[in-house]
């Protein structure tokens, strides 16, 4: 790449869907050779810092956008060297155009040596996009989507973060409208219908799944006020909601109707692409006790650190959260989970807990799906060593007992939304039995996972068996949330039997 001169090339997108992708670093690990990785350091409003690795050489940088432009400004060096570049619109088409200023390091030349080649994937991932639509139909609209989530996949590993294009794939298909009330836009989906939506979209890349489930915890917002849940839902029903429910945080009231909050919060899962945040505070109480409530706050209030380098559930972005002194009206401060919600649908009649277990219960079915999947085309391929038939007892046996998982979580989710939707609410034992089966099928899926790699044999360690590697390492990631942690029977196990403790 010349280091002077300014360059340009047409691509057949509008502006701002190719905006997407370029003013997203960690989304370049998908453009080029992908042999640039990009991952972020830090980011805080419309600034960042991003790390580039190749061959061996690494440096970082500075990013700032400003509306459809950026520039990029290496450190570390005696003299810093830019990068400025910019889409514009051009009716139905845009301009990419790039001009470096001084050395830049080979991480980032190498990878815009290749910008010229960069329309040809933008176009190819907006046509698939094109493709992709909110029919309504949330499962429907996941099967649309999933090619796309799996070619991307990869690339959302690399990054530490979902990639950019994905997001605007679960976008575009609805998908984040799953847990919004109807009465707000949402799609009040059933629960039967979120389990398989999600199923789908994880069967494709389980870390879509997680961001898709994380970012339906908009349903948590149900307890704010329904004014303050208004401003926080656009008019289209859409919300991405990112955070922790850990109390890892402090409000220090500053006024009548105002809090100053401060805290770090771990594993926000879906951070970098979310509408709002939200984490878990003390908060003073008239008597001066303090009491747990959940902050709700802009994306741009929150400064997120690039601490999620981890091999499960790689490409979910669950980086920490910072708030520095952030004011927030009190009318963003809701209840931590204690009475009723502001809405009566069958969902968010549901306790937050179990909300959570309703949108988790898919991914462990999806990879699970993902894994045999992987293992029948491995061996069909030849790379196994083995026959089909030689695999036919194991995969029949792995086959059936993912039906009899999913058979168990679809007729507790479904048996529950009779009760809700006809005015009951749930007994103690109901609402232990969805905890309860939660935890089995992501104890089924590890069982499954581990099969299949097993049967695969040493192809599950080659390139061929990619797939099926990041499905162990997923089904674990998974298996590390407190909803399925090890105390999950014992904290259920009593009011399930109705034993006394």
């Amino acid at each position: 790449m010349d280091q002077s001169l300014p360059q340009a090339t047409r691509i057949a997108v509008p502006a701002q869907r190719a905006w997407t992708v370029f003013g997203t670093p960690s989304s370049w690990n998908g453009l080029g050779d992908t042999g640039t990785r990009v991952t972020l350091i830090e980011r805080h409003g419309d600034q960042a810092r991003y790390r580039f690795d190749r061959d061996g050489e690494s440096c970082e940088c500075s990013f700032v956008r400003d509306g459809h432009s950026a520039t990029l400004t290496t450190d570390g060096t005696e003299s810093s060297a830019t990068l400025r570049f910019a889409v514009a619109d051009e009716s139905e088409k845009c301009s990419l155009s790039w001009e470096p200023t001084g050395t830049l390091p080979e991480p980032i030349a190498a990878l815009w040596r290749q910008a010229p080649s960069f329309a040809a994937e933008v176009e190819r991932w907006s046509e698939q996009l094109d493709e992709v639509r909110d029919s309504g139909d949330p499962v429907d609209a996941a099967a649309r989507l999933a090619p796309m989530l799996r070619e991307r996949a990869g690339h959302s590993a690399r990054a530490f973060t979902l990639d950019a294009g994905a997001v605007a794939g679960l976008r575009a298909a609805g998908l984040f409208r799953i847990g919004v009330p109807h009465e707000l836009g949402g799609l009040g989906a059933h629960a039967h219908t979120i389990v398989a939506a999600i199923e789908e979209l994880s069967r494709a890349d389980a870390a879509a799944g997680w961001c898709t489930l994380i970012g339906n915890q908009s349903a948590y917002a149900a307890w704010l006020p329904e004014p303050s849940l208004r401003e926080l839902v656009g008019p289209d029903g859409g919300f991405v909601l990112a955070g922790s429910t850990a109390i890892s945080g402090k409000a220090e009231r500053i006024g009548e109707e105002t809090y100053r909050i401060s805290g770090r919060w771990r594993f926000n899962s879906g951070c970098l692409h979310a509408d709002w945040l939200m984490g878990g505070v003390t908060v003073p109480g008239p008597d001066g006790v303090p009491g747990p409530m959940l902050a709700f706050v802009p994306w741009r209030a929150g400064r997120i650190l690039g601490t999620w380098n981890v091999a499960g559930l790689a490409g979910t972005g669950s980086h920490d959260l910072v708030l520095d002194e952030v004011e927030v009206p009190a009318a963003r401060l809701a209840p931590l989970f204690s009475g009723p919600s502001s809405f009566t649908d069958p969902l968010h009649r549901l306790s937050p807990y179990n909300i959570q277990a309703v949108l988790m219960a898919g991914l462990p079915l999806g990879i699970a799906r993902r894994a045999l999947d992987e293992l029948t085309v491995m061996t069909a391929a030849g790379h196994t060593g083995l026959s089909l038939a030689d695999t036919a007892v194991d995969r029949a046996r792995l086959d059936i007992e993912l039906a009899a998982g999913r058979s168990l979580v679809m007729s507790t989710v479904d048996d529950h939304w009779s009760v809700l939707d006809g005015g009951g609410r749930l007994g103690e034992a109901a609402g232990s039995r969805l905890a309860l089966v939660l935890r089995r099928t992501v104890d089924s899926a590890k069982r499954i996972v581990e099969r299949a790699v097993e049967l695969a044999g040493p192809a599950a360690l080659e390139e061929s068996g990619a797939a099926l590697q990041r499905c162990l390492r997923d089904v674990y990631g998974a298996g590390q949330h407190l909803a399925v942690s090890d105390d999950v029977y014992e904290r259920n196990a009593h009011r399930f039997t109705g034993a006394q403790a």
